[in-house]
């Protein structure tokens, strides 16, 4: 059993996991995609980099890759390497599992965008640099 780090195929990454995202766009998307014998099991997808912004996805059907050393690589692609000063993920509100995660990685609930994903409402989180504890 191995797991393997993709960071060079952000279509097949992307692809896999859209099924699982509506209504993304990754025109502009650089993902990280988790491999655990041979099959993907997660994507963690940055899109709408900006100067200080970033926003996430993330994707996961086997948490065998949550690990803290995945976890850092991905706070340090947005902080470090985008020069980002913030991380925003939009959830939906009924998602409690990815609301629980993002609480738990140091993400502040920051508001509601009401009726995102039509009918519900989109739960918006952030972390800032400063605050992160990963890197």
């Amino acid at each position: 059993m191995t797991l393997k780090v993709i960071t060079d195929d952000t279509y097949r990454v992307t692809s896999w996991a859209s099924p699982h995202l509506e209504d993304m766009e990754w025109s502009d998307a650089f993902a990280f995609g988790y491999e655990f014998d041979d099959e993907l099991v997660g994507a963690v997808i940055f899109t709408e980099p900006s100067k200080n912004d970033i926003h996430v996805s993330v994707v996961c059907t086997n948490p065998v890759w949550w690990h803290r050393r995945y976890i850092k690589v991905l706070f340090n692609y947005a902080f470090e390497t985008c020069g980002c000063t913030r991380i925003s993920a939009l959830v939906k509100a009924s998602n409690a599992k990815s609301r629980k995660l993002l609480r738990g990685l140091g993400f502040q609930q920051e508001g509601v965008i009401r009726q995102y994903h039509k009918p519900e409402d989109g739960i918006v989180y952030g972390i800032l640099q400063s605050e992160c504890k990963w890197i």
